[in-house]
């Protein structure tokens, strides 16, 4: 993987494949997995339907000399567990609000 970055404003910024990784429950005890690098205010990136975690490393590893970045896997995606029969809003914001309470 390239890990040079060419910013709009002219900037090259080279970043590395280190992050750390971890998991938290949902309220339903779906296990969501994440990915997080950088340090500073907190920041969550979630991707769309058919991507995972992963699709938004590079703007993470770009937003990370300003924020903690938190990207974490959706549902079915990556290192989260299934979705479930009963998937839906309620979930994805259970989901989300685990990550921000535990992460």
């Amino acid at each position: 993987m390239d890990n040079t970055l060419r910013l709009s404003e002219g900037r090259i910024v080279t970043v590395t494949a280190a992050y750390s990784s971890g998991s938290v429950t949902s309220a339903d005890g779906t296990r969501i997995g994440y990915r997080q690098v950088g340090r500073g205010p907190g920041l969550v990136l979630v991707h769309g339907g058919g991507q995972a975690a992963q699709n938004l490393m590079r703007l993470a590893w770009s937003l990370s000399g300003e924020f903690t970045v938190c990207v974490p896997d959706r549902r079915g995606r990556g290192s989260s567990g299934p979705p479930g029969d009963r998937y839906g809003l309620t979930a994805e914001s259970q989901d989300l609000d685990a990550l921000l309470v535990q992460a």
